[in-house]
């Protein structure tokens, strides 16, 4: 899972005139919802959401390349969404609040087998927190929860994980003390399919590709053309765009 500083994005976004656009289609419709009666809202942002938040979609792609928020999986023409971290069944209030969109694969996003563990993952409108007691109903009182799925939005929760040589993603070893730490990343792997035996393949493949450029590099010292053309291809694999960046660094 690579850090995505979505404030930053959103502000380059929404800076030039169709951003403008797509950031007041937004509070438009921000504003519609939170004034109608609460029975009309499931149904609103049902009938009206995609179309005002598909537009960031394509531009977090064209930023950060067609993949997966929280697994990284490139899914080049795939049918890439985009996720509401906090799902709007609970947070409506959050529908149309770009903060709250990522861009999620249907590993993550939508019920998919993870014969790992036997079960379907995919975090659908599944949000559980640390404390229940705690779960937010408006703006402000969200900042008291404490979630326990990982968020690509929060640079602390991507440190959290890290991945074993076979491609399998665990708790990074800096946190093997933390019991919260431990719990969020054992039900992230779960709910957000991280674990799932595909991507994990495609981890494993990956290391070997870069143990076999790491090794051809170290025998090729009478070949700088063709040093350099690994280490380039050593920088691709690491780039914000890349599948599987963090696994690969």
């Amino acid at each position: 899972m690579r850090y995505v500083p979505i404030q930053s994005l959103l502000q380059t976004f929404f800076a030039d005139s169709e951003g403008e656009k797509d950031k007041r289609r937004l509070e438009q419709a921000h504003a519609t919802v939170i004034d109608m009666p609460p029975a009309n809202r499931k149904q609103y942002i049902d009938n009206n959401g995609t179309t005002k938040w598909s537009p960031l979609k394509n531009r977090f792609t064209a930023e950060l390349g067609n993949k997966c928020w929280y697994t990284e999986a490139e899914l080049v023409g795939g049918p890439l969404t985009i996720d509401h971290y906090r799902p709007k069944r609970d947070y409506w209030f959050l529908a149309f609040k770009a903060e709250n969109y990522r861009v999620a694969c249907p590993f993550a996003n939508s019920p998919k087998h993870n014969v790992e563990y036997g079960c379907a993952g995919g975090k659908g409108d599944n949000f559980p927190l640390i404390d229940e007691k705690k779960k937010g109903t408006g703006l402000y009182s969200i900042r008291h929860e404490k979630p326990i799925i990982l968020d690509p939005c929060n640079e602390d929760d991507c440190k959290l994980i890290a991945f074993l040589p076979d491609g399998h993603p665990v708790l990074h070893p800096d946190f093997a003390h933390d019991p919260i730490a431990k719990r969020r990343v054992e039900t992230s792997k779960i709910l957000l399919n991280l674990d799932h035996s595909d991507f994990n393949s495609q981890r494993e493949q990956l290391r070997k590709a870069i143990d076999r450029d790491v090794k051809s590099h170290e025998i090729s010292v009478a070949d700088p053309d063709h040093q350099e053309d690994l280490r380039y291809s050593l920088a691709q694999r690491i780039s914000k765009t890349a599948p599987f960046s963090i696994a690969a660094r």
